[in-house]
C-alpha cells in the first residue's frame, strides 16, 4: 500500500462547536461556501469573513473581500472544495492558521451522532451509484438521504437535521476526498481514471487524494468495482476492499435490469450500489423484489448519457458530465451498435487523448467525430495520426453552435448525436449545466422534439 499524501500543514477536521466564539474565514462562496457561512453563524462565530474572486452577497454581519491575505487573521478557515490545497497561497495560509473543509466538519459530526454513513466516490459513476444506493434503500423500507457533491452540501444536511434516523449516502468528489483523512464509515468506489490533473498536480496524486477518504475505514468496509481494484490496492490496504460479487447474491446480480440506464458500466454501477446496501446491513435476500424494482425504475440522472430529443430518426443524447476520455468510450460502448456522431472537446487539463483516438479509429465509420475547442483540436490531430484514420470522418468546428449544426447535418437515420466532451466545459461555459442547456437549446431550435422527462 502506498502512503497517502500528507495534508497541507495544519489542515484538519474541526468540530462544529469549535467555530463558536472564534473568527471564521470562508474561502469560496459557492454552495459549499454558503453552507460554511451558515454553519459558522449557527455555531456562534465571533466574526465571519468570506473571500471570493467574484463579488458576493453575504448575510448581515458577514464581511467579504477578494484578497486571500484577509483570511490570515482568522482562527479557522473553511476552504471550499474547488480551491486546491496545493496552490501556493493555500499552503501559506495553512501554515499560518487552521484550515478545514465543510465536508470534513460534517462527516465528523455525523460520526459523533452515529449516523450510518456511506461515502461513494470514483472518477465516473459516483452520482448514479450513490443515487441508486439511496433509492434501493428507500425501496426496501430504510429511509435514506442522498447528498454531498451531487447537490446538497453536507453542512446543510447537518444543520437541517434531515439525516436524523436515516442512512446518509454521500457522493464525494476528489476535491472533497483529499481533505477527509479520518472518515471511519463505509465506502464504495466505482472507477478510476486520470482526471482533474490541474487541481491535484499529477495522476498519482489524484489517485491518492481520491482514495484518501477511505484510509481510515475498517477491514472489508469499501466496495470496489473490478476496474478500480488494482489501482485502489496501491493506495489502500487490500483488506479494506470487498468485491461486489461477495455481497450480492449471484441470482440477484443476474436478474438486475437497469432499464433506463444505458451501458455495461451502468450495470456495474448497479452491482456496486446493491453491494453498498449490503454493507449498510440491508438483507438483499429478503428484499429482492424491492431492490430489483428500484433498479428497474431508476432513471438516468441529468447530463449522464441521457436521451433528450429526437430529430426524425436521430436520437440526441446529453452526456455533458463526461469529462475524461474513458467516459467517452463508455458512452460509445453503451450506444453500440448504433452509428454515433460524437461532439467532443472542452477545457484542456492535460489528459492524454491518444487512446480515445485509437478507439475511434477502431470503430471505423460507426463514429463520426465533430470537435470543439480546446481539446478537440488535439483529439482530431490524434485521430488523423492513427493508423486507419481514413475510416473516421472528422469535422473540426470553432463553437458549439457550429458543432451542433454539423452533427445534425451528418447524422444518419437510426443513429445518435452524442455530446460527450471528454473534458470539462469551463473554457467556454460557466459549468456543465450551462453547456447542457445551450446544447439543448440549439438542438430544439434546429427542429428536434424534446423527449418526455428530459432535463432542460
Amino acid at each position: 500500500m502506498e502512503p497517502a499524501p500528507a495534508a497541507p500543514p495544519r489542515e484538519r477536521s474541526v468540530r462544529l462547536e469549535e467555530l463558536a466564539g472564534v473568527r471564521v474565514g470562508v474561502w469560496g462562496h459557492g454552495r459549499e461556501g454558503r453552507a460554511a457561512v451558515r454553519a459558522a453563524l449557527t455555531a456562534g462565530a465571533a466574526a465571519v469573513h468570506v473571500v471570493d474572486s467574484r463579488p458576493v452577497d453575504v448575510p448581515g454581519g458577514v464581511t467579504a473581500s477578494a484578497d486571500v491575505a484577509d483570511l490570515a487573521g482568522c482562527d479557522v478557515v473553511v476552504r471550499s472544495p474547488g480551491i486546491s490545497p496545493y496552490r501556493p497561497e493555500a499552503r501559506e495560509l495553512a501554515e499560518r492558521t487552521c484550515v478545514t473543509t465543510g465536508t470534513g466538519v460534517a462527516l465528523a459530526e455525523f460520526a459523533r451522532r452515529a449516523v450510518p454513513t456511506l461515502c461513494v466516490t470514483g472518477t465516473k459513476g459516483k452520482s448514479t451509484t450513490s443515487a441508486l444506493t439511496a433509492a434501493a434503500l428507500q425501496a426496501a423500507g430504510r429511509p435514506a438521504v442522498h447528498a454531498g457533491n451531487i447537490g446538497t452540501p453536507l453542512l446543510d444536511v447537518l444543520l437541517d437535521g434531515t439525516a436524523a434516523d436515516r442512512t446518509l449516502v454521500v457522493e464525494i468528489s476528489s476535491y472533497q476526498a483529499a481533505a477527509v483523512p479520518d472518515f471511519a464509515g463505509l465506502g464504495a468506489l466505482t472507477s478510476l481514471a486520470p482526471e482533474h490533473l490541474d487541481w491535484h498536480g499529477d495522476v498519482a496524486t489524484y489517485y491518492r487524494d481520491k482514495l484518501r477518504v477511505f484510509t481510515g475505514c475498517p477491514v472489508r468496509s469499501v466496495v470496489v468495482a473490478p476496474q478500480a481494484r488494482r489501482i485502489a490496492e496501491r493506495y489502500l490496504d487490500p483488506a479494506q476492499l470487498v468485491d461486489p460479487t461477495e455481497l450480492v447474491p449471484a441470482g440477484l446480480a443476474a436478474a438486475l435490469r437497469p432499464e433506463h440506464l444505458l451501458g455495461e458500466h451502468n450495470l456495474g454501477n448497479a452491482r456496486v450500489a446493491l453491494a453498498a446496501c449490503a454493507l449498510l446491513g440491508l438483507g438483499l435476500g429478503a428484499h429482492v423484489e424491492q431492490v430489483l424494482g428500484a433498479v428497474g425504475a431508476f432513471q438516468a440522472l441529468p447530463h449522464r448519457l441521457s436521451p433528450i430529443a429526437r430529430l426524425g430518426e436521430v436520437t440526441v443524447v446529453d452526456d455533458t458530465l463526461s469529462t475524461t476520455p474513458v467516459s467517452v468510450l463508455a458512452a460509445l460502448d453503451a450506444l453500440a451498435p448504433r452509428p454515433v456522431t460524437l461532439i467532443a472537446g472542452g477545457q484542456d487539463r492535460g489528459l492524454d487523448y491518444t487512446g480515445l483516438a485509437a478507439a475511434l479509429v477502431a470503430r471505423g465509420d460507426a463514429v463520426t467525430l465533430v470537435t470543439v475547442p480546446d481539446t478537440g483540436t488535439r483529439l482530431a490531430a490524434d485521430v488523423r495520426r492513427a493508423d486507419g484514420s481514413s475510416a473516421v470522418t472528422v469535422h473540426e468546428t470553432a463553437s458549439l453552435e457550429e458543432a451542433v449544426a454539423a452533427a445534425l447535418g451528418t447524422a444518419v437515420p437510426g443513429g445518435v448525436v452524442l455530446l460527450s466532451p471528454g473534458a470539462p466545459s469551463y473554457n467556454r461555459f460557466r459549468n456543465y449545466e450551462e453547456l447542457a442547456a445551450r446544447f439543448t437549446e440549439l438542438v430544439l431550435a434546429a427542429g428536434a422534439t424534446a423527449l418526455p422527462g428530459a432535463a432542460r
